[in-house]
């Protein structure tokens, strides 16, 4: 069973939802990556997006990656990824947050 959470975007409302293993997996492999000189910065932290488009995508099918890219905010970016890990179990909820 899918754990998903729904958080406020630029884009309006979009629920996350948990990653699969195989998802996870490449998450992993993510995480394991060093930043290099041409891949450093926003570009770095920027890998992750097909990774949140993937969680996106399982509730909201039609929205594509050039929309998120181009409709989110960088703090749109940041709830989204950390939605995601928590409804993946990689992140707890913050004193306050919601609970999935």
């Amino acid at each position: 069973m899918l754990k998903q959470q729904t958080v406020p975007t630029s884009l309006g409302q979009l629920t996350v939802s948990s990653l699969t293993l195989g998802e996870l997996r490449q998450l992993d492999s993510l995480f394991q990556e060093k930043p290099s000189a041409e891949n450093s910065g926003l570009a770095y932290l920027l890998r992750y997006l097909p990774m949140i488009q993937n969680a996106v995508q399982k509730v909201h099918q039609d929205l594509t990656e050039d929309q998120l890219e181009n409709g989110l905010t960088f703090d749109d970016f940041t709830i989204l990824f950390n939605a995601m890990l928590e409804v993946s179990g990689l992140k707890k909820a913050a004193e306050g947050e919601p609970t999935p």
